[in-house]
């Protein structure tokens, strides 16, 4: 049995691995310069010799991403649950728990804003080459009047370099004997942890600088390690630090029993009260990973900017050198023979009136011809910019610069059905990437939400409310499907346009129109149709007035005489 005192240094030792690969393989620095030109720094510190060199900076590597970034989010997401088996008798619950998980999961993504970890991680995508999502269980949280409960699942984006896997050349994230993750946490805040979670060496937890923010943040700051394995079948997590434990073993369901690992590791100890052996399905990592483009060999992979790189370095060397050439034949220089001023001082002062003194004929003062820039450098600049667009997949009808408000709406709808082709390999990655996320978000619901919390859901613009309880479920399995639905200004645009030709058509009327008008444009959409409805409910009453009116017979006109 391995000694739990030696058992940090061990994954202290498979995390210093784990950095040892990345470093051989040069991602760390690659990465890093693909973050420096994303954000703009794309020279070097300046030299003796290029001190006075102009350092202009046309970001081509953040144009390309960005807009890559834009494409593959120009939906709106959503995760559906269904049977993945027939059950007979059982499959109206099954439907029952899939409609269910259904409406939790759109309720659970609003609340750990999912939208905002999509974001950051395709940043991460056309940047890095690599986005990688970790849900976890914040017992920090709670809530609930009716019924209180504690615990919500979260997650998070982490950086490819402050995770390590055991095989990094296996690219499905869960065939991996381990999982590392790595944290850089305020020192006090990780012994006040240790010490709650029963630790005896909590003492033993010092700063370190083995991750950068330890440096950028102060000398209080300690790499903890959260390491993810599976024994039996079952997901087993524990975090340390250099020298110690934080938490030890434990599996990952929610009774949190503690497991002591055998030296292979390919067996665990089950508590006393486990006698009883049963059938566990093979849980899932609470960790997605995905790769922009393939890298050969490699669960990392390649993002847009590095390939683009080198072209955004000539292209900000050829206008450096123009800029340059400006800078120093902007003031053109002076040749004069000797004594030809008399020692007067050349002082550029407006109105300023010199004497050439030089005797006999031919010059004695003139401006020395400087040399023009080469012609060629422009149209070569403009041209590497062209060709970097075009193969990156970013061109003017890519990015929607050729889209004008006045063209017809099957004009645009080509234009962007020909703008979504470069990305759609990357778009359906990334839909891939959310059904792994639905599985995950299937295990929490089955053991962790099992509390029978209410949350509220919409159908039918109407607002209901439900509990749930995934433990109902747990002998289910479901299959998550994605549906994709469209968003954006230019989708907004077609949609308004094609309701303004089905109203000139006569083919709607003008309630239809109200009703199926874009919501995110139409915001008092609310308001105006009962506006609308009040004035409908006005009209009527005064046709039903007038026709009243109308009904009344009128006396003849002698009668009416008479009376008066």
């Amino acid at each position: 049995m391995m000694n739990d005192e030696h058992r940090p240094t061990r994954i202290w030792q498979e995390f210093q691995k784990g950095i040892q690969y990345l470093q051989n393989k040069g991602l760390i620095n690659e990465w890093e310069q693909c973050e420096n030109f994303y954000e703009g720094r794309q020279w070097p510190e300046p030299t003796k010799r290029t001190r006075n060199l102009p350092r202009p900076v046309i970001n081509i590597c953040a144009m390309i991403a960005d807009n890559k970034k834009a494409g593959i989010l120009s939906g709106n997401v959503k995760m559906i649950y269904r049977p993945s088996e027939m059950f007979g008798e059982y499959y109206e619950k099954a439907e029952q728990g899939a409609d269910l998980f259904t409406k939790f999961a759109e309720s659970v993504s609003k609340e750990l804003k999912q939208a905002d970890l999509d974001e950051i991680a395709q940043s991460y995508a056309t940047q890095l080459g690599t986005y990688i999502y970790h849900y976890y269980w914040d017992i920090t949280i709670s809530g609930g009047m009716q019924t209180p409960y504690l615990g919500a699942l979260r997650g998070e984006v982490i950086h490819p370099k402050n995770i390590i896997f055991s095989n990094p050349s296996e690219t499905d994230v869960q065939k991996q004997k381990y999982i590392i993750i790595a944290s850089c946490e305020p020192v006090e805040s990780v012994r006040a942890l240790a010490k709650s979670n029963g630790i005896s060496e909590w003492e033993n937890i010092t700063s370190d600088t083995e991750m950068e923010e330890s440096e950028e943040l102060g000398d209080k700051m300690c790499t903890v390690l959260t390491r993810y394995s599976r024994q039996n079948g079952r997901v087993v997590w524990e975090k340390s630090t250099k020298y110690c434990y934080v938490s030890k073993p434990m599996l990952w369901e929610p009774d949190k029993s503690k497991v002591k690992f055998d030296e292979d590791e390919e067996e665990i100890n089950e508590p006393d009260n486990s006698d009883e052996k049963k059938f566990i399905k093979k849980q899932l990592y609470p960790i997605v990973v995905k790769q922009h483009k393939k890298r050969k060999r490699c669960i990392y992979g390649i993002g847009e900017i590095s390939q683009a790189i080198p072209n955004n370095k000539s292209v900000n060397f050829n206008i450096a050198m123009m800029l340059l050439s400006v800078q120093q034949t902007g003031w053109p220089k002076i040749l004069q023979k000797v004594n030809a001023l008399a020692n007067q001082q050349i002082t550029n002062e407006p109105g300023e009136v010199l004497t050439d003194t030089t005797a006999g004929q031919g010059w004695g003062v003139k401006y020395l011809e400087t040399p023009g820039f080469n012609a060629q450098a422009i149209p070569l600049t403009d041209k590497i910019i062209d060709l970097t667009r075009t193969v990156s997949g970013s061109t003017e009808v890519v990015t929607g610069e050729v889209i004008g408000a006045n063209m017809a709406a099957s004009a645009i709808i080509a234009l962007q059905n020909q703008a979504k082709k470069p990305i759609e390999m990357y778009q359906q990655n990334f839909y891939r990437a959310y059904e792994d996320i639905g599985k995950i978000y299937e295990q929490f619901f089955k053991y962790y939400y099992n509390d029978g919390r209410l949350f509220q859901y919409e159908d039918d613009e109407e607002k209901y409310i439900t509990s749930m309880n995934g433990n109902d479920y747990q002998n289910f399995d479901y299959a998550t499907a994605i549906e994709v639905g469209s968003k954006g200004t230019f989708s907004e645009s077609l949609t308004v346009s094609l309701l303004d030709n089905l109203v000139a058509s006569q083919a709607i009327d003008i309630d239809d129109y109200i009703e199926l008008y874009p919501e995110s444009i139409m915001t008092f959409k609310a308001k105006l149709k009962r506006i609308r409805q009040k004035k409908q409910e006005e009209m009527l009453q005064q046709q039903l007035l007038s026709q009243q009116a109308q009904s009344v017979p009128q006396m003849p006109n002698e009668i009416s005489q008479n009376l008066q």
